[in-house]
């Protein structure tokens, strides 16, 4: 199945397609691929994240569905 992937800041690196930048762009996962087994594959680092599928905050063990956007971004601070 196809999902769009969308990573921001420094973890725009990680894009498979090499690219980098945050505008979403389609990859292929698995049938029944959750967000933690596409992070596991991307090799993002441990840590804080932001992750939102289709808009809405989601878990490692959302399971993905054709279509959904995937957006991932590191913790955000500011004033």
């Amino acid at each position: 199945m196809t999902i769009q992937l969308a990573l921001f800041a420094h973890l725009s690196g990680y894009h498979p397609d090499g690219q980098g930048g945050r505008s979403a762009r389609p990859i292929d996962v698995a049938d029944g691929a959750t967000v933690g087994d596409l992070i596991a594959g991307l090799g993002l680092p441990d840590g804080p994240r932001v992750v939102l599928v289709n808009g809405r905050r989601a878990d490692d063990q959302q399971v993905l569905c054709d279509g959904d956007r995937l957006a991932i971004f590191p913790p955000i601070a500011g004033g």
